[in-house]
């Protein structure tokens, strides 16, 4: 007797329910600029906020190991993200804009400096 082996299906409960329409980009900066302004911050992350000379710092000293540095945003464009790889499991770490900046890095420098 011939038997069929057939792989083990699971289903999401919402398998065939149709997908939520996606909010329009007005609205999801909307939704940003009100979870900024609730954290009692207006403006978003800018890395232009930065001293030039602290963020060449940072990057000098964490290269220095080998390790790469990524500079960036949080999807929302709402914190710094600032990622190591190399040390380690990679991670990344998150800056909100009512946070210093310049004492982040400073921190970075004295951590990975020689």
């Amino acid at each position: 007797m011939n038997e069929k082996r057939t792989k083990s299906r699971s289903y999401s409960a919402n398998a065939g329910s149709l997908a939520e329409p996606k909010p329009s980009t007005s609205a999801d900066a909307q939704q940003r600029s009100n979870r900024r302004r609730n954290r009692g911050n207006s403006d978003p992350a800018d890395w232009k906020s930065a001293d030039p000379a602290r963020i060449a710092a940072a990057i000098t000293a964490i290269t220095s190991h080998g390790y790469a540095v990524r500079f960036g945003y949080t999807r929302d464009g709402g914190a710094f993200a600032i990622g190591v790889i190399g040390d380690g499991e990679p991670f990344t770490e998150f800056i909100r804009p009512t946070e210093d900046i310049d004492l982040y890095l400073d921190g970075l420098v004295l951590d990975y400096g020689k």
